[in-house]
Formats: structure tokens, sequence, C-alpha cells
């Protein structure tokens, strides 16, 4: 009997082993299929070689509410998809034995990352290293999606590309063309083999399309009504695509390159005001961060990184790629600081956080063909020129905010010696600017022929100039009021005018000599600065009622009245942010039946000899044609400016006299809701 069920017990166990299931396979299927020997990487050696799409086969499934495509062609652009967040149904497996690398640290880490998962994994995917998320997370961005069905049809995708690469793309450069376009065309061409697209390829194409029909059809003077309304309507569509798209790719989890390229094509290119919130969360600026440093962009050139590039290999467009969208992410966030907002006076990236060598000022087409380092000088113009003195800008801008943060927050009044100081260290850097990127008219002559082929440079260097002189601005603007009193600080007083008259007449070269390039007013940046520096001529001429030169300075207060109107019908963004300085500046208006306080006529008398070296030097500014096109405007609750117009208003406030209640600390009090009213439209 005992050998009977000995024999019984064998066959059981035997019949046990044959039910048990198959061992998941740790070799991507490419290796599989090819039976080739698969380092189990991300991508794999043997499909990066070969470049193909590296897909893992593992038991994580997310589930999705797919929308449900358009019966016709021409519904594409019009049908938006509903979708919810994605589920990952599964805990993150712990690594296979197979995938282990040699070295014992990063043994150590891997085991400490599997340990971090059983515990914070479902509720803290941020906490996996990313070489662990690359190998165990499924690539969700290549699930079949209905998404694809809204791509516009290829030809039109290649002329909104190529529109995005010559008139967008010199202003934030966060793209490879060339690599781009390839990723662009692979997705088309896995649409007509009824292959999966990568969605996070996707998102950036969507990207690009919305800041294409953006610039395209709104900057266009050109352009009718309906034009304008179709081209809104499509940038809103495509931003939604782009977040359908991140959603659906697990992107808050998992970022990814292109991820982030087309969230900062979304977030400085077009606005995605009126969006929803689950939309607008990916266009914050710290999501952007955030996603950076999950990326490990702010450690690109760490002492571990550079020892994983050598065992492993890297492609080396890829890596230059990911320090100009760091550093990209850094000089806006150190500019952010710097203006208005209440962000005003922080910033979230620490310089000592990070490791990441300085982009290099190289030709996109040199990339991968020289060694890493190799750097043109800063005389040679190239598409990074302009990141690479933007980001020269960024770095003063977050030296300004470090000297000057702890006297803000405690209210305490900044030393003049330490403004002194630091607009020296501003100006100092505004003379180190590259030739080519100057204004004097001698530079124009000598780079004509460069800015005729390349228009994006004269372009650069405007938006560059306005850039410092706004700054300047700001940087004296809290001893402008005192220095039209008082001598000590009438250089201040000075600064102000001017920085604020050549910010206008930089404008006014932008609206007059570049007549190729997308519509300066599109971008709310370039005109909040010139509302500022309106606002900063208002006050001083009220300041200054009686001076001889008031009927001049008048016009030229209204001549950026002007551009302010024609730039808030054509942009519902750059609508929304006059909107609301305008409401900060009614409150502080006082009508026509108030009698103008007494003491303006001392305060006029006293600075007299102040503002008029300021005032010689004026720059005209020429008026531009009146713009006909009305574009609809979004819901206000200050309706008034869509009825009379800005020029109307400031006309009344020029007429009635001063705006302003006549009390000094109500000047400042006027600066400083302007500072809150523009609320990160920056």
């Amino acid at each position: 009997m005992s050998a009977k069920r000995k024999a019984n017990s064998d066959q059981a166990g035997s019949q046990n082993r044959k039910r048990a299931p198959r061992q998941d396979p740790v070799s991507c299927q490419s290796c599989r299929t090819k039976k080739l020997k698969c380092d189990r990487q991300q991508p794999c050696h043997n499909c990066q070689t070969r470049r193909n799409e590296c897909v893992y086969a593992v038991n994580t499934f997310h589930q999705f509410t797919y929308p449900t495509p358009p019966s016709t062609t021409t519904e594409r652009s019009s049908s938006v998809p509903v979708f919810t967040q994605p589920v990952v149904s599964e805990i993150i497996r712990p690594p296979s034995k197979g995938g282990q690398r040699s070295s014992e640290d990063n043994a150590q880490e891997i085991t400490t990352g599997w340990l971090e998962t059983i515990v914070m994994g479902p509720r803290m995917p941020d906490a996996l290293p990313m070489s662990m998320k690359d190998k165990h997370i499924p690539n969700c961005a290549n699930l079949p999606t209905p998404l694809a069905s809204f791509l516009p049809r290829e030809s039109e995708a290649i002329l909104l590309f190529n529109y995005y690469t010559n008139n967008i793309d010199y202003v934030y450069h966060v793209i490879v063309p060339d690599r781009t376009l390839s990723q662009i065309t692979t997705i088309y061409q896995n649409v007509h083999t009824n292959s999966t697209v990568n969605l996070n390829h996707l998102a950036l194409l969507f990207s690009i399309t919305a800041a294409a029909h953006y610039f395209r059809n709104m900057g266009s003077f050109n352009s009718s009504k309906e034009d304008e309304r179709e081209a809104e309507k499509k940038c809103r569509e495509f931003t939604t695509l782009v977040g359908a798209a991140l959603t659906q790719s697990n992107y808050l989890n998992y970022p990814t390159v292109e991820g982030i390229q087309a969230t900062i094509i979304i977030c400085h290119c077009v606005s995605n005001l009126g969006q929803e919130p689950a939309i607008r969360a990916y266009f914050v600026h710290g999501t952007m961060i955030s996603q950076g440093r999950q990326l490990g962009l702010h450690r690109i050139d760490s002492v571990q990184s550079k020892e994983c590039r050598k065992r492993n290999g890297y492609d080396p467009v890829e890596l230059e790629l990911k320090r100009r969208l760091w550093w990209q992410l850094v000089s806006f966030d150190w500019l952010l600081g710097f203006l208005s907002g209440p962000q005003e006076g922080t910033y979230l990236i620490q310089p000592t956080h990070m490791s990441v060598n300085m982009p290099v000022n190289i030709h996109d087409d040199e990339l991968g063909r020289q060694e890493d380092g190799y750097c043109n000088p800063e005389t040679v113009p190239t598409k990074m020129s302009y990141a690479i003195e933007r980001l020269k800008l960024a770095t003063v801008c977050r030296e300004i905010i470090d000297a000057t943060c702890q006297e803000q927050a405690q209210g305490i009044e900044i030393e003049y010696t330490k403004i002194m100081d630091l607009d020296r260290r501003l100006n100092q850097q505004y003379k180190q600017i590259p030739e080519f990127f100057r204004l004097d008219s001698v530079t124009r002559r000598k780079y004509a022929q460069l800015y005729k082929d390349w228009p994006q440079i004269s372009w650069q260097r405007l938006l560059l100039h306005q850039g410092y002189h706004a700054r300047v601005c700001r940087l004296h603007r809290s001893y402008f009021i005192r220095g039209a009193q008082d001598p000590t600080y009438s250089y201040s007083h000075v600064m102000c005018l001017q920085s604020a008259r050549r910010v206008i007449e930089i404008k006014r070269i932008m609206d007059s000599e570049i007549q190729n390039m997308p519509g300066s007013s599109l971008i709310w940046s370039v005109m909040h600065h010139v509302f500022m520096a309106a606002a900063i001529l208002l006050m001083d001429l009220c300041f200054n009622w009686d001076d001889i030169l008031a009927d001049k300075r008048r016009e030229e207060i209204l001549d950026a009245c002007r551009m302010l109107d024609r730039a808030q019908q054509r942009s519902s963004l750059v609508q929304e942010g006059i909107n609301a300085l305008m409401e900060v500046m009614q409150r502080y208006w006082r009508p026509s039946n108030e009698q103008q306080h007494p003491e303006t006529e001392s305060r006029s008398d006293s600075v007299s000899g102040v503002g008029v070296g300021a005032r010689d030097e004026d720059v005209a500014v020429h008026s531009l044609e009146s713009d006909t096109s009305v574009y609809p405007t979004n819901s206000s609750d200050f309706t008034s400016i869509d009825n009379r117009g800005l020029e109307n208003m400031w006309s009344e406030f020029l007429d009635n006299g001063a705006p302003l209640v006549a009390n000094p600390e109500e000047w400042a009090g006027l600066l400083a809701d302007l500072t809150d009213a523009t609320n990160l439209y920056e």
C-alpha cells in the first residue's frame, strides 16, 4: 500500500508541475523573436543598435476610457476625447536575478528600491529609481489608442512642423528638428501599418500643432475674425489632446523626454486658460520641474551618470537635448522669480542641488559628430545663442533674488547701495552680449546680411534687449517715486524712465521692421513689459503734470496704449492679463469731479531738474496702423475695457488729472498691486 500511495503522490506531483505557469519572459519581445541575447536594459543594446522599439511583456495592465473615434475626417479637429486617469492594477514586482547589474552599489540600489516599492510603490511611484521604472514598468506609451484618429493629415502635420521650427522654436529651442521629424514620420508609419503609436511622441506632435495653429493664423495681419476664432479653437483642441495623450501614457508617474518637450511648448508658447484642471496640471511650471527631476535631468553630469555612460554607452544627441531641457526649466524658473506675480522673490531650483553641464553653443546638425563638450565660440551665432544669453540673464536675476528676498519677506527697505551694486552687475552682463545681438546702428549695418538670411537672430536680439531693460526698470522701481523728489535717488528715476521708453521702442521695432515673423502681440511676456513701461511713464507724467514736454510724453503713453489695445484684440491670453492690470489701474483712478491734490504743483517744481535729463533721452515711438480685426473676448468682470478701448480709458486718466492718490505710499501701492495682479501670466 505504501508503494501505491507513493506512486499516486509522484503522479500528482508530476501533474502539478505540468500545470505550473511558465516563468514570465525577461527578454524583450524583439530579442525573443530574433533569438538574440538580451541585456534586459531599457532599451536593450540590440534594439538600440537596430533602432527597434524595445518592449517587455509583463503582467501589468492599464484601464482607460477611450474616446469614440470620429466618423469622418472633418470631425477630427472638432472632437475632443474624454479621458480618465490611468489606474495601475498591480504592484511592481522585484527585479529578476538575470537583470541585476555587476556593480555592488547598483545592486544595493535595486534592492533598496524594491523594498521601498513594497511599502510605498502603489502610493508613491516617484520613490522608484528610473532604472527600475524602465525595466519593470510596461511601456505605457505603446498601448493601442484611438488618439491617433485625431491626427491631422501627414502633409498638413509636416507643414505645421516646418512652420514651428522656422517661426516659433527659436524662442524656446527645446527640440532637435531632425530627431522630432523622425518621430513624427514614425507615428504616421505606425498608423498606416496599424501598429501601436508612442503616446509621448503623439503628445509632442499635438503640442507642435497647437502652437503652429496659434501663431500662424492669429499672428497674421491678414487674418480675418473667423480665421482667428478657428485658430484659437484648434489650439485649445490640440492642447486637450496633449493632455489626453499624457494621461493615457501615465506621464505623471513615468515621464519622458518627449512629454517634457510637449509640456514646455504648451506652457511657454500658447495659452491653456479655460482648459480642464486635470489638463492644466501638466503645464504648471512646478509640475514640469518635478518631471525633470524624476527623469534625473538635474544630475545628468554627476559622477555616477558619467560612469554609467562609460559602461553602457549613450546617445550624444539625447544627452545634449536633456541638458537643454533642464536649463530651459532652470532659466524660466529664475526669470519668473524676478517678475510680477505671487512667485516673485522665489525660485524652485537651487544651483547647488544639481549637476548638469551648461548647454553648448553648437548647431543641431553638429550634435553627435563632435565629442561631448565641444562648443563654438560665443561670437558664432547658432540656434542656442539666444538660450545661452537668456540663461545668463536668468542667473543675474537669481542673484538679485538672493540679495533682496530677505528684505522683501520681512518688509524691510532694501538699501540703496545694494540696488546700485545689483545695477552694476546687471549692466556688466548686458555689456557682454555678443555683437550680433546688439542694437546700435554700427552692428545693424555689420550684420545686415545675417539678419536678412536668419531673421530669427534679429527677433532674438529684440527679445533679449527688452528683457534686460524690463529688469533694469524693475530693479529701480522701488526708488522711482523717491528719485523724483530726492536727488540722492535720481539715478533710479532716470533709469526707470529710460528703460521704460526703450521697452516700448523695442516693441515698435518688432511690429515695424520684422514683418515675416509671428506677431509679438501674441506673447504675453512682451505685452506685460509694455504695459508696465506705460504705467511707469503715466505715473511720472501725473507726478510732473506741468512739465513743458507733457504733450510729447502724453503721446508716447497713448501710443503704448494703442499697442496694448491691438494686442488684446488678437489674443485672449493677453486680454486676460491686460484686463487684470486695468482693474488695478481703475481702482486708483480719481474721477474728473475730484480736485487734484494741492501738492501736485510743489512736487512738479521739486523734480523739474531731475526728470528732464531722462525726458531728453526720449525715443520717438511711432504709432502703427490700426488693426480692424476684432478678436473674440473672454468673459471678464472688467467689461468697460471692451466698450471704450484702452486708449480712450488712458486718455481719461490724462485729461482728468492724476489717476493716483497723491500720497506717495499709494504710488507704491499701485506698483505692488500691479505686481500681484498678473498672477503667473508670465
